[in-house]
C-alpha cells in the first residue's frame, strides 16, 4: 500500500506543479479626488493618470492565498493557478506614492482595489488598482 502511494504521488506530483505556471503583473494605481471644493481639469486628469505601483506588498485572496512584492517597475512573478484572485494591500504603505490608502484605518485594509484573472497559457498581465477615498477620515469640507 506504501508503494502504491508512493507511485501515485510521483505520477501525480509534476501535473501539479505544471498547472501552477509563473505569471508576471504589472501594476499601477489611480486614485479617487477626496478633496472638498470641485477639482481643476489639471487636477481632474492628474488623478486619472496611472503611475507603476512599484515597491509594494501585497496580498493575493483566491484559488491560492499569497503574498507579493512589486519590483522597482511595479510588476511582480508569482507560480499561479488559472483563476481569479483579488488584490489586497497590506498594512505597509510606501511613501513615495501618493495614494489614498491608509494602512491605519482596519476598513481600507479589508478592501480589495482591483483583481487579476489568470487564464491558461497567459503569462503577463496589467492591473490597475483603484484607490477610493480614506473611509476612516472625516469628511473634507
Amino acid at each position: 500500500m506504501k508503494k502504491l502511494f508512493t507511485l501515485a504521488l510521483l505520477i501525480l506530483a509534476p501535473y501539479t506543479f505544471l498547472a501552477q505556471k509563473k505569471v508576471r503583473v504589472h501594476l499601477t494605481y489611480t486614485n479617487s479626488y477626496c478633496g472638498g471644493a470641485r477639482p481643476t481639469p489639471e487636477i481632474e486628469e492628474d488623478i486619472k493618470t496611472k503611475r507603476n505601483l512599484h515597491d509594494v506588498h501585497l496580498v493575493l485572496k483566491g484559488k491560492k492565498h499569497c503574498k507579493a512584492f512589486t519590483d522597482s517597475t511595479g510588476a511582480f512573478t508569482l507560480p499561479l493557478k488559472p483563476g481569479k484572485y483579488k488584490i489586497y494591500k497590506s498594512y505597509h504603505k510606501n511613501e513615495a506614492h501618493y495614494t489614498n490608502y491608509n494602512p491605519g484605518c482596519q476598513k481600507m485594509r479589508e478592501m480589495s482595489f482591483g483583481e487579476v484573472i489568470i487564464e491558461k497559457g497567459k503569462t503577463d498581465y496589467e492591473v490597475n488598482l483603484h484607490f477610493p477615498c480614506d473611509p476612516c477620515a472625516l469628511p473634507k469640507p
